[in-house]
Formats: C-alpha cells, structure tokens, sequence
C-alpha cells in the first residue's frame, strides 16, 4: 500500500507547497484527506483490493485520446480531484481535461475514472466541451452519469456513448468536463488520476467561469472511429 501512495503523494506535495494555497487539511469521516484548495484534491488513507478490471475501451475502438493505464490498474484510486456540488461540504467545484485529436475522428465513447465520495444522489453530469480560448467553452453533448463505484475502489470507469458520433477535428482542442447541476448540489465526486503521471494544464471552476492550472491529470479516455 505505502509503495503505491507515495509516489503520486510525493508529487502532488511538492505541487500543494509550490503551487496549491491550502485553505484546510483534514480527515473526513469516510476515510478521505482533503486539501481545500485552488483546486481541492482528496487522497483516500486505504484502498480496497482490485474488484472489478475493466477494459475502458473493450470494443477497441479507435483511440482518439487515453490516458488510462493497464486494464489490471488503469488509474490511480486513491488520489483524485474533487467534483463538487455547492452544498457537498466542501467549495463547489468542476473539473475539465483537454484532448486534441491527432486525425478528424468521431466520438463513439468516453470512458472516465470517476469515482463517488460522499453525499446523495451518485451521481454528476459529465460533457464534451468545445474549446474558448484555451478554457472549456459551450457543451457539444452532456450526460447524467449515475452510481459511480465508491471511492478508493479500483477498477471500474464511467462510459458514456455518443448518439450517432460526434465529429471531432484534427488539431483542434476539446475538453472533457465533469460538473454537478440542480439534482447533485450535495454530491461531492472524485475524478482519480491518471496513472502516466502526465503533467500539463488542465481546467478548473464552475458555474462562473474555468482557471487553468498545470498538475497531474485525471484518467479519461475518448474513443471512436478515425475519418481520415
């Protein structure tokens, strides 16, 4: 267990102490640390056994982004950031990861490694999000997305599909979001982190407007089928 916290820990504490402004650190009652920040983040103190591998891609579709890991660990279940309703207990927050397509390709599905924490309903509102300026702008298509695995288990992951494809451009950034409306105001969700410990700029906010923010990003995966 310590071997498989403390690289990603380490990481995002040289990331909390040079860059992060911690408002409060403490233990919530479900075995979580938070860090209530700019943005917040739980590490969850045990982790269950593997229950459930699951292949984010098992039709393998054409991989238009993915940042998943093996299929026996394809993310990280005990490090996450928050996605938050206003009455959750903590600040209200969501969450935004950018792709840009390699080829013009159609969304068919997108896989995410979203996981519930606390509060009622589970569950959250997940969209592709075309881009503004380098932050996420208006929703090309939205989802509910509901019962989401309880968090620090590992490894099932939400999956929505497209209705009839979405056309994505070659070049072009887009962001996958993960945000609460009026049904999740108390549901505080955790978007687990992507295993490649890939550091780049990502988004954060809510109703009010995004801030960029350069970190460790979540697991996600988009796929389809290529149209070159």
């Amino acid at each position: 267990m310590a071997n498989r916290i403390a690289p990603t820990l380490f990481q995002l504490g040289l990331l909390s102490i040079g860059v992060l402004i911690l408002l409060a650190v403490g233990s919530d009652d479900a075995g979580v640390i938070s860090f209530r920040g700019h943005p917040s983040w739980a590490m969850a103190t045990s982790s269950s056994a593997i229950v459930s591998p699951m292949n984010p891609n098992p039709a393998n579709l054409y991989v238009i982004y993915n940042n998943f890991g093996k299929v026996t660990r394809p993310y990280e279940d005990l490090v996450a950031w928050d996605v938050a309703g206003p009455d959750s207990g903590i600040a209200e927050q969501w969450v935004a990861m950018p792709f840009t397509p390699t080829q013009n390709a159609e969304v068919d599905l997108i896989a995410v490694a979203i996981e519930h924490n606390t509060g009622s309903p589970n569950s959250f509102v997940l969209s592709l999000n075309a881009d503004s300026g380098g932050l996420p702008g208006n929703p090309i298509q939205t989802w509910s997305v509901n019962n989401s695995p309880q968090y620090g288990t590992c490894c099932v992951v939400d999956v929505v599909k497209g209705t009839g494809g979405i056309r994505v451009a070659k070049g072009v950034q887009y962001w996958v979001v993960a945000s609460t409306d009026q049904n999740d105001q108390a549901t505080r969700m955790e978007w687990d982190l992507s295993p490649r410990q890939i550091e780049a700029p990502f988004a954060f906010g809510g109703p009010h407007g995004w801030s960029e923010f350069v970190a460790f990003l979540s697991a996600f995966g988009v796929f389809g089928k290529s149209l070159d």
